[in-house]
């Protein structure tokens, strides 16, 4: 049930009487009397007619404030406001990936007690950097059981990478107040996704999922999606791009030209 269908089932059915209305009225007018001729004429309570309209009134109110509330966002981008403790999506770090990788792959997410540590543990695949509070060391890998001296977050795959002989990878670190969504696109490469606070709802064309504080996801090349930042708190996430190094990362697509998606209600 929306918040609007929610409001509509807990507000009261009340009328009021032209009876009533002649009680709260004073000695110079007499509001019972013109009940009276206006009912003569449209053959209903005037009182009943303008609660309807109130009650019309409230629900536009509701579903115009749930329409304001979602907003496209800014573009990800290098040293966004996110970087500086404000909302955005960062691309934290573009990067090539050695040859040679061996599948499965996974996204490896360890965390560190500072940045410094979690850079002397940085590799080939993998980059370091700071956000939400933390060090994060995010790694892609077949093996996921060396930490390097960081505490082991989780990890995501095996991933689905498209095929390419060569790859590159992009690092995300996004801060979205709830409503904030993406444009619709798609990617030449799989991409991943950690919630680390706040909601967030993933679309596709095939489905919807909601994910809270700890899930994870994966999304193979060439599916079309849209993410929205939802609930009532900041959401806070990282996010892998593994992609044909050959190949732009992302396509977008204008709004009013997207393909139609699941919603997230």
């Amino acid at each position: 049930m929306s918040r609007s269908t929610l409001a509509l089932a807990h507000m009261p059915n009340r009328s009021i009487s032209c009876a009533k209305a002649a009680d709260r009225s004073g000695p110079m007018r007499d509001p019972a009397v013109l009940c009276e001729r206006l009912r003569n004429r449209t053959g209903r309570n005037p009182m009943t007619h303008t609660a309807h309209w109130a009650l019309a009134l409230v629900v536009l109110t509701l579903l115009t404030a749930e329409r304001l509330s979602a907003q496209l966002a800014d573009t990800c981008a290098p040293n966004s406001p996110e970087r500086r403790g404000g909302i955005g999506c960062t691309i934290v770090e573009t990067k090539a990936l050695p040859d040679g990788l061996r599948e499965p792959l996974f996204w490896h997410i360890d965390r560190f007690e500072s940045l410094e540590r979690a850079r002397s543990a940085v590799g080939p695949a993998s980059v370091a950097f700071d956000a939400a509070g933390a060090s994060w060391l995010m790694t892609i890998e077949s093996q996921t059981s060396d930490h390097r001296g960081g505490e082991h977050v989780t990890q995501v795959g095996p991933l689905q990478l498209p095929n390419a002989t060569k790859y590159a990878m992009q690092a995300y670190s996004v801060a979205w107040t709830p409503g904030l969504y993406s444009l619709v696109h798609h990617h030449s490469g799989v991409e991943a996704f950690y919630v680390i606070d706040g909601e967030q709802c993933l679309q596709t064309s095939t489905g919807a999922s909601r994910m809270g504080p700890g899930d994870t996801a994966a999304l193979p090349a060439g599916v079309v999606m849209r993410v929205m930042a939802t609930g009532t708190t900041i959401r806070r996430a990282l996010a892998i791009l593994v992609h044909d190094a050959a190949q732009p990362p992302t396509m977008r697509i204008e709004e009013g030209k997207a393909p139609q998606l699941a919603s997230c209600k």
